[in-house]
């Protein structure tokens, strides 16, 4: 029992270890990413994203908050599963990454996804369908993104729906498998929508006005790797 207790403690040490270096790591990187991160393919970064001449996100107060977020998260997932852990943490910091570049920038950087498809190699182990399952949730992923995207194109003449998106929830279908990938986009749609809905109220808003999505999408992910993805996993053995 001495032991166990003594394990846990460990664990909770470290995970609250990781918040703090995750945390202020996430402040310290992004003001350092290179400005060709944060534009188009056919663009040149302006002299602000080569020499910013200010912290593109400010150290106060943010490092804490994130830090807050990070340990938060580890304390949850690290005590029963310690290395599902550390598959969760960097994932849900890169998407931490991506959003302040998409709601600062309207970018969602290349390289950050990369590294994503990489983290989703820590998820296999946990795949309850098989190691194949982050592949056919990349599949559906993609299918979703690009069906979503094609029917804005026809129906609005204009684009609904950045290459960026697609390419993110591709990724997180490695990272969520088929089940998990479908229950992040069907809660990405209620956030987005519902706060759509607010800020539409509130006069914030018109009809027609392009939101930064990565933000609601990361959100989504996390609500689903630290709360829902044991739980689903769980109704599926129980049907």
């Amino acid at each position: 029992m001495l032991e166990k207790y003594g394990i846990t403690i460990i664990i909770c040490a470290a995970m609250i270890g990781l918040g703090i270096v995750l945390g202020n790591g996430a402040v310290y990187f992004f003001n350092r990413i290179p400005g060709k991160w944060l534009c188009d393919y056919d663009e040149e970064p302006d002299e602000e994203l080569l020499h910013p001449t200010h912290q593109r996100v400010r150290s106060t107060p943010w490092k804490y908050l994130f830090t807050g977020l990070f340990t938060m998260i580890g304390l949850l997932v690290g005590p029963r599963e310690p290395l599902y852990a550390l598959a969760v943490l960097p994932t849900c910091w890169l998407l931490l990454e991506m959003s302040i570049a998409d709601i600062k920038y309207r970018i969602v950087p290349d390289q950050l996804i990369m590294l994503l498809v990489v983290c989703g190699m820590g998820f296999i182990p946990y795949h309850k369908e098989g190691p194949m399952e982050g592949f056919f949730g990349a599949l559906l992923g993609f299918g979703i993104m690009l069906i979503i995207a094609v029917v804005g194109k026809l129906v609005y003449r204009k684009d609904t729906l950045g290459g960026g998106d697609i390419k993110l929830f591709t990724a997180l279908g490695l990272c969520l498998g088929f089940q998990g990938v479908l229950i992040t986009f069907l809660l990405t749609t209620l956030l987005s929508a519902g706060h759509f809905c607010l800020l539409l109220m509130r006069k914030k808003v018109k009809m027609g006005t392009k939101m930064p999505m990565v933000p609601y999408i990361s959100v989504s992910t996390a609500i689903y790797l630290v709360i829902l993805h044991e739980m689903s996993y769980n109704i599926m053995v129980n049907l």
